[in-house]
């Protein structure tokens, strides 16, 4: 008996936090905390009481955001929580919260604001994998720009295909630029008396 009772202490119970999210309609993705958890109707545990930011996504449909709590029961608080830990058994402590969404409007303004959102989280979500990539390496930088060449083989290996002729540049006045009565170079002066 006495046994038990150590054994049941020892090993306790446990506490599961969890929150139903639903919606109407339902079928909407759910992010918590920028993190994609669901779609509507879903179960999500959490490990913590508090207010976390909740995302409703549904084509159709304004995307919600909102701040939503989740609260403990009173058996959950400081003080009746360590009776329900020492208690052998898997207590839930659940919270419902349910979303109403509106039907995507179709004004000029709507559509504005929706492709910009829609092109901001693409931009974030580029520059994340971007910063998840691996560093870039010698070889893959010389393979990016053999690629982007349309060359292949290592680098320094001829390029195959036509040479276009490259025009020859037409030659320069001579005169261009000279006053008219400096005398170019290369040319005798006037001798005295020529012209007197």
């Amino acid at each position: 008996m006495i046994l038990t009772m150590a054994t049941g202490l020892l090993l306790g119970g446990c506490v599961r936090r969890v929150v139903d999210v639903t919606s109407e309609p339902s079928g909407a993705i759910v992010w918590m905390n920028d993190r994609e958890v669901g779609t509507t109707p879903c179960t999500v545990e959490i490990l913590h009481y508090g207010t976390y930011d909740v995302r409703l996504e549904k084509p159709g449909y304004e995307p919600r955001t909102t701040g939503m709590k989740a609260l403990p029961p009173v058996w959950d608080l400081p003080g009746p929580d360590l009776v329900a830990e020492l208690i052998p058994t898997e207590l839930v402590s659940r919270n419902a919260w349910h979303l109403v969404l509106d039907a995507e409007s179709m004004d000029d303004e709507a559509v504005l604001q929706r492709a910009v959102i829609a092109r901001d989280r693409l931009a974030a979500e580029e520059l994340r994998t971007s910063q998840e990539e691996e560093p870039a390496s010698i070889e893959s930088l010389q393979r990016d720009v053999r690629e982007d060449d349309g060359v292949e083989g290592p680098p320094g290996a001829a390029i195959e295909g036509g040479v276009e002729e490259v025009p020859a540049p037409e030659p320069l006045d001579p005169d261009l630029g000279q006053a008219p009565d400096i005398p170019r170079p290369g040319t005798p002066e006037p001798g005295p008396g020529v012209d007197d």
